[in-house]
């Protein structure tokens, strides 16, 4: 309760009042594969997209049979599974990284092959396992009857957005930005949804690359200002994310053509036992993120369980509180269905100095984020009421002359 009561005093405070100075301050979430199931439990874990059943894989054929039977598996009835995946993908990058480990019959070119595939596979297991939420009329479309659970989570969303102001000439109040190791478009469109129908949450998020093209048409915005713009960074790539000749493209519509997806897959970090962000996408993203979580003042870490496997990711989370001087004035929220007592510790793996005397402020929360967001709600609607309460006896008493009477 104490997390959610401190943070629904955040958004109340950052509420925009006319001829009051605000500072800025950033807000971003770390989301994780536990904050999409949260919102549907649906989507899947942090390994499921990475096995396949042999029917899965196999009737595809192709590159990556070949790559197997030359690597001396037996793809005969062959189950690959989460492990294994990871072994095919680390052999990849490291035959790509040493070109004198390749096997005699490996080059560059089917090496890129074999890991397309893999990416397209990818690609079509998500399709099979939840929902993709496509662009429609230049808008990322929800379930038309959202649960009680997702309802709650839009309305979070619907305060935290408008929790900000630029009316003054600067950014004030809290900026939301997110950095995401999910593939899929629920942040999206949860932040589409979350404002008027005729508004877009692509006009206000910098997604640490300027796409080419978006949807097949140019972008709205090629360099953004610092009045309203928040970030979104996917540091694992994403559904949506594709090469192209001019560097990349944005396209969240419903693919026609199955052939051209699996020549041109979206550009994925495939889960691997070394992972390896030298391409573009990541590099171009690594340097953007850094910095927003240097520039972070309260981080809030959603689903994910800041794995021991990602010890590059746990690195760059390290940059939002490096020291305990640059923790004593930061707050981190962690919700996550684990204990609290194992989210400190999880925590602490990252920021050592948690628990010290004025390190890092940690606020866990055992729970669903929906759950969450709910309680953060009804302690935000409590303390409008506080407010209101209080601004109503104000104007009462001046109106009696101060001394609290009624009026004649």
């Amino acid at each position: 309760m104490e997390s959610a009561k401190i943070f629904a005093g955040l958004l109340k405070d950052a509420q925009p009042v006319y001829g009051r100075n605000m500072r800025l301050t950033n807000v971003t979430f770390f989301l994780g594969a536990g904050f999409s199931k949260s919102w549907d439990s649906k989507f899947p874990g942090g390994n499921d997209l990475f096995s396949f059943a042999h029917s899965e894989w196999s009737t595809l054929g192709g590159p990556l049979e070949e790559f197997l039977r030359l690597c001396n598996y037996q793809t005969l009835g062959l189950d690959i599974d989460a492990s294994m995946f990871k072994d095919i993908v680390y052999q990849i990058g490291m035959m790509k990284k040493y070109p004198e480990m390749r096997p005699r019959y490996i080059d560059d070119q089917n090496l890129d092959m074999v890991e397309k595939h893999l990416r397209y596979l990818v690609r079509k297991k998500f399709e099979r396992s939840a929902p993709i939420y496509f662009e429609e009329d230049e808008k990322l479309k929800l379930p038309n009857s959202p649960t009680k659970a997702q309802q709650k989570i839009l309305s979070f969303f619907q305060i935290l957005e408008r929790s900000n102001d630029g009316s003054q000439g600067i950014p004030e109040g809290l900026r939301a930005n997110y950095v995401t190791t999910n593939y899929d478009f629920v942040v999206e469109a949860i932040l589409d949804n979350a404002l008027a129908p005729d508004d877009s949450y692509r006009l206000y998020t910098y997604r640490g690359l300027t796409p080419f093209r978006y949807c097949g048409r140019e972008p709205d915005t090629t360099v953004f200002d610092n009045g309203l713009v928040g970030n979104l960074l996917k540091i694992n790539g994403g559904f949506e994310v594709f090469k192209s000749d001019g560097g990349f493209d944005f396209d969240y519509r419903e693919p026609k053509d199955d052939a051209a997806l699996r020549a041109n897959p979206p550009q994925l970090m495939l889960a691997s036992r070394e992972q390896d962000y030298t391409q573009a996408y990541f590099r171009a993203l690594f340097p953007k993120i850094i910095r927003l979580l240097q520039e972070t003042t309260v981080l809030v870490v959603v689903g994910y369980s800041l794995p021991d496997e990602d010890a590059l990711l746990r690195l760059i989370i390290r940059q939002f509180a490096e020291d305990r001087a640059d923790g004593s004035q930061k707050l981190l929220f962690y919700i996550d269905l684990s204990s609290e007592s194992a989210q400190v510790k999880k925590v602490n793996g990252v920021f050592p100095h948690v628990g010290e005397i004025r390190g890092l402020t940690v606020l866990p929360y055992a729970g669903s984020f929906s759950l969450w967001c709910d309680e953060v709600l009804e302690e935000f609607k409590t303390l409008s009421k506080a407010t209101s309460s209080l601004a109503a006896a104000g104007k009462a008493s001046k109106l009696n002359g101060g001394k609290g009477k009624k009026c004649p």
